[in-house]
Order: structure tokens, then sequence, then C-alpha cells
């Protein structure tokens, strides 16, 4: 799938088409014994979300999340013919794939900016969503080898920037079109923007870590 995405086939990957290519898979290992990234589950989330509110997960991210934070310039991604988003790219390649980012809502089809997302970024960091000693339950790292080598927790990643602070790395998460929002705990620097390539993370992860250094 991602092959042809980034060959240009634009193509939906809502939640019938994500559960039908899962069920065809074959498990990795036992639950609970291993763990592996997964955007399905994502999917899997929004519908128990829609389920449980009995609201569609537009609704739900605008009432709880968007208007909460007074957010005017995000939104989910649902109208094929909406331009507003700026382009993203594979390499040199302009990709334009409005079926696919409409179809995958409760995974990352969310439209903002870097300072919006900022905002976000804060006011998760901070307890305004939750009590800021429950966060302490995100961090149930398990460490990944793909895509790229990272601990993750519950719904949260922990990046790694150097050797020695194996652990204590980035707080937040990767978005698939560049889009990158993070907390450094131990210099409490905030980093949120995109490259605007749909395998764009090393160059923010070195941008961060430049940051990083400039001031310690």
């Amino acid at each position: 799938m991602i092959r042809e995405l980034t060959a240009g086939k634009d193509q939906k990957w809502g939640f019938e088409r994500t559960i039908a290519s899962a069920k065809k898979k074959e498990p990795n290992f036992i639950p609970g014994k291993k763990a592996q990234y997964s955007d399905t589950n994502y999917q899997l989330l929004g519908k128990i979300i829609e389920t449980i509110t009995s609201k569609d997960i537009h609704t739900v991210f605008k009432e709880f999340i968007f208007d909460e934070l007074n957010l005017e310039d995000t939104y989910l991604f649902e109208d094929v013919n909406d331009y507003r988003p700026a382009s993203f790219y594979y390499k040199d390649k302009k990709l334009h794939l409005p079926q696919y980012m409409s179809s995958i809502g409760p995974e990352g089809g969310i439209v903002s900016t870097a300072k919006e997302s900022m905002i976000f970024l804060k006011a998760f960091i901070n307890g305004q969503f939750f009590p800021r000693e429950d966060f302490n339950e995100l961090k149930d790292w398990k460490l990944l080898f793909s895509p790229g080598v990272f601990f993750y927790g519950v719904g949260i990643a922990n990046q790694p920037l150097f050797f020695k602070e194996i652990k204590n790395g980035l707080i937040g998460h990767w978005g698939q079109t560049g889009a990158f929002s993070f907390y450094h705990p131990k210099s409490e620097l905030y980093f949120t923007g995109t490259t605007n390539q749909f395998h764009g993370q090393n160059v923010a992860a070195r941008m961060m870590l430049k940051i990083i250094k400039s001031i310690k």
C-alpha cells in the first residue's frame, strides 16, 4: 500500500478496508509478548470512540479538542476538493492523495499549523486533557525497530537522541507527511512543524538534535 501511495496512486484506506486487510494477516507474535506499531489500532480506537459517544470522529475531535483549545486553523480533512493544506512530497515527487487523506481521520488525517500544533502539544503534556500525574501511565515503553528505532508507549513515542540517554528522548509523535510534535523533558523545549515529506523524520530529528545541543 505504501509503495502505491508514494507512486502517486490515490486510494481510500478507511476502517472497513483496514480491518479486512488486517483479518488476512497472521499474528507476528503471541499477544502480550512483544509490541509492534500499527495504525490499524487507531482506526479501531476511532470506531470505539464513535460507538461510545454516538458521534462521528469529526464531531468528537472538534468538540473535545479543537473547540476546547480554540484552534481555528485545525480540522479533520474530509473534502477531497479541499486544496488548503500545503502539498507534500515523496523525495522529489509531489503527491496529491486526497482520497487517502480523507479516509484516515482517526489515525492522523488532521490539518493544522505549527502554531496550533504547539498549542495542542503543550495542553497535552501539561495536563489540560487529563491529570498530569496520569501521564506516567502512558510511558509503558516498548523498543520498536520499525518504522525506525524508537520506544512506544500508550499512544506516544519516545524518540532517542543520545545513546547515553536512550530512554530520555523526545516525547510526542511523528506524522505520515513529515509533521512532528515533540517535547524534550530535560531541556524543556517543545518542537512542532513539518517537512512536508512522506518520510521526512530524519531531517526533523537532526534539526531538533542540533537545537538541543546548542543550548546545553
